[in-house]
């Protein structure tokens, strides 16, 4: 489970934090004084948990703003930029520190780096650059070693306090937190258990031979299933003898050696099958499915019938935690079980074996989404994917450091093209493909495709500086020649149509939009209606409306809407409405109008909107509400056209996009735009307009989207609510209360609190709308009921960016 601040996704504790009240109050004190502030201590003492509690409590000083970067998955220095900018929303330019600290500017914002400590350096860089260009932003890192740059503060997590040697009596033992924990812990797993004045001291000792380290003792808690509090004393003291002989006798890391006699207790206490799965989940990074796990973990050893129960079993052991993100299941393992769970696997000369069998699997994975991309429930696909980018990281970093196995990293990358594109990684994929086509300079189609899609992300990934500018040329060449030479029909018409597209901002546009379309015609010679022949499509239509060739906008723009509309495509659609809106919007604004044309002209960019929203897309949402606010002006409503101008920067300023003062004309339109907002400000009065403005710049991004699509929130809130509306009269009564509280964003938890309920109940409450209502995403259920609610009447009525941006 997680939840949502800031915009940033900051991971949910499956457990309560125990203890720990005086170390909270000292690191607030600290965050409120430094701006770096390291949590340091040993594995399993508890940092990452510190850290995500500190980071709820201060959120609200933050505004909200807290940032959560984990990077016990990340493998390379040069991902950490990437990583960071992906937490905080940024989707385009280029992937260094310079772009980083240029998006963040003048935020007040908390970044928590998560597990540093295999990445001190990198991460130590790239925290001197943030905290010296942006002067309101603070960093909380937790490691096992220091950053060591200037104006760190170092906090010292050290484990739980435990009872005196000679502490007797209840009061005296159970104040120490650590017996807190231990028996928080052992009555989730023995619901039964009670401290009690028989076995008091037994807890006590117990803590103390665990060194009040807050995992060995969750671990050695879970045992109260089967075994008493003395006898678990007993076992646990024989197996650090044992491990204190095998090792040489003791040593000043007396605590290393109390987690690991535990680790290695669990380990043994398992099943074989439960061992085999804790070794090879290790090679997976940031959790995996049941279907992955089964994928990649089975062989003769361990049939695939039996990896469900060696997970259930895992996760009673507190070996896994299970996770249900968007009604599906993932298995995650603390980054200290995942090291020992990689030390067996390499101990049983598993690690080559299982990470091939990785690779290939995430290798599948890339593929169906390369065929399953366009068509229905494809925001699910990509959400589904984003889930498992760490694991695609994984993969094409084996084949990229395996000798003879860079091949597949062309292809898992290439694959991948309409991934890194649509979730905003498209200067990740470049570099990922950068690095594979290093490695790999035989001509070959896997070659052809890496060079086209290399080149393709080149435009996709910001404004380029001349050099990047000039590879992107250069790759596109060399793909057409290659294409050329591989007699395949459909990969010369890809090159075809991306060489043109690239030669636009070139020395010849002409000839480069000529080539354009000549490429899509030879993809329509390939098909009448396939993902390429319509991607072409958009680009060509993006081509004519900068170049104001309004009928060719029109006629390809209409021709792809309804062919992705006929295949349930939402993402190219989008683009294909957004390009129509604006050229009618356009149209509008170059002669007199009636209303009809005006509602004709918002529907294409309430469509394009409904369509986007899903995706998380910034780019096109915030042009999307600016120009419907230049039609809300034109068609006489003057102070709904200042809200939206207010509601875009929701969208566009975290990109680093200001319309306001773009200096070209482009895609903004810039003198056309000042003028309406010249319009705006003379029918309204400069104060008013202000004031309408500062009102939208206000709203959320969900307030921004339903007031778009004519939801009437204003600063009272929803004039409505869904259960109110007809439309929704075939839910249950029970689905039209849920219904109620899901449009209002709540979560499943808030749900079941406010009615009462199970949190089981209110997600299958959940579930059942968005099937009644065929939605993939709580936002588009949310949406849609307003806009059904809006369409019965229930509610009253009340804008350099391209797809390629």
């Amino acid at each position: 489970m997680s939840v949502q601040m800031g915009g940033a996704t900051i991971p949910a504790d499956a457990t309560s934090l125990v203890g720990r009240r005086r170390e909270l109050t000292e690191l607030k004190r600290l965050l409120a004084a430094a701006r770096l502030v390291t949590l340091t201590g040993t594995g399993g003492v508890g940092k990452t948990r510190l850290a995500l509690q500190v980071s709820r409590e201060v959120a609200r000083a933050f505004d909200g703003k807290v940032f959560w970067v984990p990077l016990a998955e990340v493998a390379e220095p040069a991902q950490v930029v990437l990583t960071v900018m992906e937490a905080v929303g940024q989707r385009t330019g280029p992937g260094d520190t310079r772009a980083l600290t240029e998006y963040l500017g003048e935020e007040r914002l908390l970044l928590v780096l998560d597990n540093c400590e295999h990445l001190t350096e990198a991460c130590a860089d790239l925290a001197a650059e943030v905290l010296q260009a942006c002067p309101d932003v603070r960093v909380l890192a937790t490691s096992r070693e220091v950053l060591d740059i200037a104006g760190e503060h170092v906090f010292a997590v050290t484990p739980l306090p435990v009872p005196e040697e000679n502490a007797t009596g209840s009061a005296a033992i159970t104040r120490a937190d650590a017996v807190a924990l231990f028996v928080d812990r052992a009555t989730a797993a023995a619901p039964d258990f009670r401290m009690t004045p028989a076995n008091e001291n037994a807890v006590a000792a117990l803590c103390r031979h665990l060194d009040g380290l807050p995992l060995a003792i969750e671990l050695a808690a879970v045992r109260m299933r089967g075994l008493s509090a003395e006898e678990l004393l007993r076992r646990q003291d024989e197996r650090l003898e044992f491990l204190t002989r095998r090792r040489g006798g003791a040593s000043t890391a007396s605590r290393h050696q109390s987690l690991r006699a535990t680790v290695d207790w669990s380990f043994e206490l398992c099943t074989p099958e439960e061992r085999h799965v804790w070794a090879r989940l290790s090679v997976f990074s940031g959790g995996c499915t049941l279907d992955a796990a089964e994928d990649v973990c089975t062989d003769q050893r361990l049939p695939r019938a039996a990896v469900l129960d060696a997970l259930t079993g895992l996760i009673e052991k507190s070996v896994l935690t299970r996770e249900e993100p968007h009604g599906r299941v993932r298995y995650r393992m603390l980054e200290t079980i995942r090291r020992y769970g990689h030390e067996r696997l390499s101990l049983a000369g598993e690690e080559s074996t299982l990470r091939r069998r990785h690779r290939d699997h995430y290798l599948r994975q890339a593929e169906h989404v390369r065929d399953r991309w366009f068509g229905p429930g494809q925001a699910a696909l990509f959400a589904a994917t984003r889930r498992e980018h760490a694991n695609l990281r994984a993969a094409l970093e084996y084949s990229l450091t395996e000798p003879g196995e860079s091949r597949e990293a062309l292809h898992i990358a290439s694959a991948l093209w309409m991934y890194w594109i649509v979730c905003g990684l498209a200067h990740e994929g470049a570099i990922w493909l950068e690095r594979a086509l290093a490695g790999t300079a035989q001509a070959s189609p896997q070659r052809a495709d890496a060079l086209w899609t290399a080149a393709l992300l080149g435009n996709y990934s910001g404004r380029p500086s001349k050099s990047a500018a000039y590879e992107t040329l250069s790759m596109a060449q060399e793909c057409h020649r290659l294409a050329a030479t591989l007699h395949d029909p459909a990969r010369l018409a890809h090159a075809t149509y991306l060489w043109g597209y690239v030669q636009l901002a070139g020395n010849d546009p002409v000839r480069g939009f000529l080539t354009l379309a000549e490429g899509v015609e030879m993809e329509r010679a390939c098909g009448d209606s396939h993902p390429h022949l319509h991607h072409a499509q958009i680009l060509l239509t993006t081509a004519a409306s900068l170049a104001n060739l309004d009928n060719v906008v029109r006629c390809v723009g209409e021709e792809c809407r309804d062919a992705c509309r006929d295949h349930g495509e939402q993402w190219l659609q989008s683009w294909a409405l957004l390009l129509l809106g604006l050229s009618a919007v356009l149209r509008d604004a170059s002669a007199d109008v009636d209303l009809p044309s005006h509602l004709e002209t918002q529907s294409y960019l309430k469509e394009a909107i409904r369509l986007k929203y899903p995706f998380r897309e910034p780019l096109g949402v915030g042009c999307a509400l600016d120009y419907l606010a230049w039609s809300a002006v034109m068609s006489g409503d003057p102070g709904r056209g200042a809200r939206l101008f207010g509601a875009s920067t929701a969208f566009l300023l975290p990109l680093g996009l200001d319309f306001d003062s773009f200096p070209t004309e482009g895609w903004t339109r810039r003198g056309i735009r000042l003028e309406i907002i010249k319009a705006a400000k003379a029918a309204m009065g400069e104060q008013e307009y202000r004031a309408a403005y500062l009102s939208g710049s206000r709203l959320t991004p969900d307030e921004a989207v339903a007031y778009a699509l004519d939801d009437q929130l204003g600063d009272e809130g929803r004039t409505t609510t869904p259960e109110q509306s007809p439309v929704v009269q075939h839910f249950t009564r029970r689905e039209r209360q849920v219904a109620t509280l899901l449009a209002e964003g709540a979560s499943n938890r808030e749900i079941a609190e406010r009615l009462v309920i199970s949190p089981r109940t209110a997600e299958t409450h959940v579930a059942n709308i968005l099937a009644k209502l065929d939605c993939t995403s709580r936002t588009q259920a949310a949406i849609l009921i307003t806009e059904m609610d809006r369409a019965s009447g229930a509610v009253g009525q009340d804008g350099a960016p391209h797809p390629t941006g």
